[in-house]
């Protein structure tokens, strides 16, 4: 008898756990603190540190008669900032080519990148670049006040989801690929969870929250099993661009053609997010202002009003993937003589941007009816 009701006890604990919205609660800031609780993403190598110009000394030929690429050659005093030399100053001969495109400019007083190299007998340093991480920060500082300063509470709670978000995918998603995961499989866990984090901090455990999860995921979903599809009818390979090529031997274990349909799962997350989040809040206040609704007419408004944001929508989204291919199109448009159009459209690099924007764009025409029809079950009796 005692043993009977101890299982009942344990059973109602339980039962609390997963059906009452402030154990939920719990459980969603448990998590947040494992998240928070693993080292850091990125941990500083040995071999490159920082360091600042201290004096640039007159140019100087090279040395060596061989070395025709380079025209001349700036000795430079730098203080070792970091690493177990650090404040220790060393001289470092900085080259200038010939060829432009391969020169960085540095100055007096620059935060700099050293290379350490003790491979050889004769410890060496190089200049590999100029420190940029000062200037990121002062963006990211200016992207954070400005969230702060427009959206208040909700952007606060929107920058802690963007950041557990980069967690998951940079501490669990590419070490789960470079593992030789499927990476489909984990972009649908990271979609999930992108939208789970995202949706109830902005309106909590809810059946508004839950329609907006719903529609979110089945939108991605789809358009990532749609892009998967025609990856294998295309017979793409995955090796996207000349530099996928070079490092083959370190993607032996990735499957690279997963990778192009995880990048349109994870791409279009925050446009359909967008799209499922504004028709169930919308649809939410409907019901609220008019309770005795039908679901058809629900479901009638919801793809009205999905039918306004859809051209935005995927503009914003198609015009994306144009931005970040840009370069690629200018090289294109440069040697269009050379290449027919036939010869365009077969490049890899350029089907695959156009199978990103085309599977993206259908991923948010899919969420918009699921969100309105999941919308119509859930908010009406009738």
């Amino acid at each position: 008898m005692e043993e009977s009701k101890r299982h009942q006890s344990i059973g109602r604990f339980f039962m609390q756990i997963f059906h009452t919205e402030a154990s939920l609660k719990k459980l969603f800031w448990i998590l947040c603190a494992i998240l928070f609780l693993f080292p850091a993403l990125l941990s500083a190598g040995e071999e490159y540190i920082k360091g600042k110009v201290v004096k640039v000394e007159k140019a100087v030929s090279p040395e060596s008669a061989e070395e025709g690429e380079i025209r001349e050659v700036y000795p430079m005093r730098v203080l070792l900032l970091e690493g177990e030399r650090k404040n220790e100053e060393v001289s470092i001969d900085f080259p200038v080519y010939r060829e432009s495109a391969y020169n960085i400019t540095v100055r007096e007083g620059d935060s700099v990148v050293v290379f350490y190299d003790t491979e050889e007998e004769k410890e060496s340093f190089y200049i590999v670049d100029v420190d940029k991480r000062g200037y990121l920060y002062v963006m990211g500082v200016i992207f954070i006040l400005f969230a702060l300063l427009f959206s208040r509470l909700k952007g606060i709670k929107g920058l802690f989801a963007l950041i557990l978000v980069i967690v998951v995918i940079y501490r669990f998603f590419i070490p789960w690929i470079n593992r030789g995961g499927s990476p489909v499989g984990g972009a649908v866990v990271v979609a999930t969870f992108a939208s789970l984090v995202t949706i109830y901090l902005m309106t909590g455990f809810n059946s508004k929250g839950l329609v907006a999860i719903i529609g979110s995921v089945g939108g991605v979903v789809a358009a990532g099993s749609l892009s998967l599809l025609f990856v294998y009818l295309m017979r793409l390979t995955g090796y996207v661009t000349t530099e996928t090529l070079n490092y083959a031997a370190l993607l032996r274990e990735v499957k690279l053609r997963e990778v192009i349909s995880a990048g349109v799962i994870v791409g279009s997350m925050g446009a359909v997010m967008d799209v499922g989040m504004s028709i169930s809040s919308a649809l939410n206040e409907l019901r609220e202002k008019k309770p005795d609704i039908s679901g058809r007419e629900m479901f009638s408004s919801g793809m009205n009003i999905g039918s306004d944001m859809i051209g935005t929508m995927i503009n914003t989204l198609i015009l994306a993937y144009v931005g970040s291919s840009l370069l690629t199109n200018i090289l294109i448009s440069l040697q269009k003589e050379q290449f027919p159009f036939i010869r365009i459209l077969n490049f890899e690099s350029i089907v695959v941007d156009v199978l990103r924007a085309m599977c993206g764009s259908i991923g948010i025409l899919i969420a918009v009816p699921l969100t309105a029809w999941v919308a119509s079950r859930m908010y009406c009796k009738r």
